[in-house]
């Protein structure tokens, strides 16, 4: 079987990039994403790479305080040897308890991560998320749709809506505008409500992977959306609508509009993702109208210093049960 080799590397190791040139991978996974998340959440950017004869995983982290870590923003769970991932993240474990830190928040991929494991630390299921096969007829596709979904598509085209790929880049203002307004109006946490920097990194770091969708109506920007591409699976990613056009759900159009543009590129898989934090809520209804495809979505909530932990819980949440890794974690770092 061989040895069990782990390691956390930088960014910058052409490890990180070796093996996500090999395995199937999301952008969520890559060693620049990874940085510009760790600049949000002024963490240290990390990947834990296990490795035991031919067989390798590959998880990115955050390191925060030198205490713990969590997953970048999205679903970057591990990737590489499937059979492994459950032996890698024990090994994983020993590691990062050596390193001195006490815990590790992972969010895994749905699609990437079909078979999560059962017998390492704590797995949560939150709910679903929604693909489109791009494979399928568009026939197929528009049959997929919920009715009410191609009822307003159709009124929306007969009315003279337009979707398009902004290519140029010349909404990307107005997307920011709006999907900052979409946060307000959500009333989500500050971890969802990015800067301009933020935006103008997040479009230098992923370049050509990254595309903006815009819809119009009457000359005005009612919805944009962007979409990530990474070997074939589309990701949808951030979006937001202006209030004025609520009624009209232009986000309805857009997604209808990426739908075709990314199948016509012949990529395989649209994910459009989850309710917001994974609740199977209004947001995730709207997604479902699209497609009959689901994927169950999990984290992982792992302890690697047992003592460490609940020292932790102790001094910062008094009163807190330890062992009770279901809700919030680490537990204490659950606000107030």
């Amino acid at each position: 079987m061989g040895s069990v080799r782990a390691s956390l590397l930088p960014p910058d190791s052409p490890a990180w990039r070796d093996l996500l040139g090999a395995v199937e991978h999301d952008f969520y996974h890559r060693p620049d994403y990874v940085e510009l998340c760790a600049r949000q959440e002024g963490a240290t950017a990390r990947a834990l790479l296990v490795e035991r004869g031919r067989e390798r995983l590959l998880l990115p982290l955050l390191v925060r305080d030198d205490l713990d870590a969590l997953s970048p923003y999205g679903y970057p769970g591990p990737v590489g040897d499937r059979g492994f991932v459950a032996d890698g993240l024990r090994a994983g474990l020993e590691l990062l308890r050596s390193e001195g830190l006490i815990a590790a928040f992972v969010r895994l991929h749905p699609i990437l991560n079909p078979d999560p494991p059962s017998d390492v630390g704590r797995l949560v299921q939150h709910g679903q998320t929604v693909s489109i096969d791009l494979s399928l007829p568009a026939e197929e596709l528009w049959r997929q749709t919920r009715a009410d979904h191609r009822n307003q598509i159709n009124r929306a085209l007969r009315n003279g809506h337009r979707a398009w790929f902004d290519e140029a880049w010349e909404h990307y203002p107005a997307f920011q505008r709006l999907y900052l307004a979409t946060m307000a109006r959500v009333d989500a946490s500050a971890y969802y409500r990015f800067d301009a920097t933020y935006f103008e990194e997040l479009r230098a770091t992923l370049g050509s992977s990254i595309h903006l969708c815009v819809v119009d109506i009457d000359g005005g920007i009612a919805a944009a959306g962007l979409f990530v591409e990474t070997n074939g699976l589309v990701e949808f990613h951030l979006s937001g609508t202006d209030d004025a056009y609520l009624r009209q759900r232009p986000s309805k159009l857009m997604l209808h509009a990426a739908r075709a543009w990314a199948k016509e590129r012949g990529y395989a898989r649209l994910h459009l993702g989850g309710g917001l934090g994974g609740a199977e809520d209004s947001l995730f209804d709207f997604k479902a109208g699209f497609s009959h495809a689901r994927h169950a979505f999990y984290t992982l909530r792992m302890v690697a210093d047992a003592h460490r932990y609940a020292d932790e819980v102790r001094e910062r949440r008094p009163g807190a049960d330890p062992s009770d890794l279901g809700g919030f974690f680490p537990v204490y770092r659950a606000p107030d």
